[in-house]
């Protein structure tokens, strides 16, 4: 069997990937990977043939970003992105045809060659699936007489005459669906989980081994470890570590603090001697060993947290991390949910108290860890896709 995958330019999207491509290919499918030169050593790693193209320009929106909202030139994102990338991967997969495209459900370049070549499409999604009733695209607000929302709308008729397939609308783009379709978060996460068939796979978090640089060890006094990072979009926020610090120096904890590389160590103050500053953590390896998480609540993060049965406090600093940061409290893994403007060290001393002192946060967490383990991850997502082909 052969697959070819089909990234989105983002960083963030195709790591969540690469652990399902090693497990197919330890299962015997040989995978083509199209990413950009900087991704060769990351995929080359899960033993995928890696295909390269042009950087792909992670926001590309022609002239129109910064002139209306995000939400009206995002579908253009999108298609640009396409466009960037879809000549390139058609040569590849004409010379090296696939029995299966494998697409991030965000790459449009993935869709657009399936339909072209008449491959079945295994569509994976890295955040919320869209379901019967629920879908983020359906608290974005409409656009009438948007200029950008009137490119889109050409290029993607453009699209259409070339390759095919459906006309992707905006909602097409956020809405539309593979012949079969992995999810990285579990059921119970999604927003109605209930209402999605056998052609969608809820694998949870892609967890496989990442390679670290040995600049973090994990603490050895028998303390408990509480975690802190805001992403790697909106952590320059220095005053957010000057009203933690009062709060955590007395207490009985080990803390690690990933800061980013926008701030330095010098513009954050007197650091308490129980807490450890980084620019950068290796996550994974970091969570496995941590008891108390402050996440900016990214889905990625989340489900990485669960993953490890870590209770979280979150601070979500734009629409889809607070969706996801009211679905975990809702869920019982998180004590609080505070956006940037309501976090004070009083309310920062609150929700970090209830989150250590009530063990209820961690029994819920590892519940969520005990599902996503024996009902997803990497090698029964790869599994399914397999499955999947075999069967068609």
């Amino acid at each position: 069997m052969k697959a070819a995958y089909i990234p989105v330019g983002a960083g963030g999207h195709i790591l969540a990937s690469l652990p399902m491509i090693a497990e197919l290919v330890k299962k015997g499918v040989e995978v083509s990977y199209y990413a950009p030169p900087s991704f060769k050593a990351q995929v080359e790693l899960t033993g995928a043939k890696h295909v390269p193209f042009p950087e792909v320009t992670e926001c590309y929106s022609g002239p129109f970003m910064g002139r209306e909202d995000f939400l009206a030139v995002i579908p253009l994102v999108f298609l640009g992105q396409a466009k960037e990338a879809i000549d390139d991967i058609m040569k590849g997969l004409t010379a090296d045809r696939p029995d299966v495209i494998i697409s991030d459900a965000l790459a449009l370049a993935g869709r657009l060659a399936a339909w072209k070549l008449n491959l079945p499409l295994v569509m994976m999604f890295t955040s919320y699936a869209p379901g019967k009733s629920f879908s983020i695209f359906r608290t974005f607000p409409e656009y009438p007489g948007s200029p950008a929302r009137a490119a889109a709308e050409e290029m993607a008729k453009a699209f259409h005459l070339q390759y095919g397939g459906r006309l992707l609308t905006p909602q097409e783009i956020f809405e539309g669906t593979g012949d079969f379709n992995l999810c990285t978060l579990t059921k119970s996460f999604q927003p109605g989980g209930q209402d999605f068939g056998e052609d969608f796979f809820f694998a949870g978090a892609q967890i496989a081994p990442r390679a670290g640089d040995g600049s973090w060890k994990a603490p050895d006094n028998g303390k408990p470890l509480l975690y802190t990072s805001l992403g790697s979009l909106f952590n320059n926020w220095p005053e957010f570590y000057q009203m933690l610090f009062p709060v955590v120096k007395d207490l009985d904890v080990n803390v690690l603090c990933s800061i980013g590389k926008t701030i330095q160590k010098e513009d954050l103050g007197e650091i308490p001697e129980n807490v450890t500053v980084m620019p950068f953590t290796p996550q994974l390896e970091v969570l496995a060993h941590t008891d108390y998480f402050i996440t900016h609540a990214g889905i990625g993060s989340v489900m990485e947290a669960l993953y490890f049965g870590v209770p979280c406090m979150c601070i979500p600093q734009m629409d889809e991390q607070v969706l996801t940061a009211h679905r975990l409290k809702e869920l019982g893994g998180a004590s609080a949910v505070l956006l940037k403007q309501e976090v004070t060290e009083k309310t920062l001393r609150t929700a970090l108290i209830e989150l250590i002192q009530n063990p209820v946060y961690r029994q819920n967490a590892q519940a969520m860890s005990r599902e996503m383990r024996s009902e997803g991850g990497c090698e029964k997502a790869a599994q399914a896709v397999i499955d999947y082909v075999s069967h068609r």
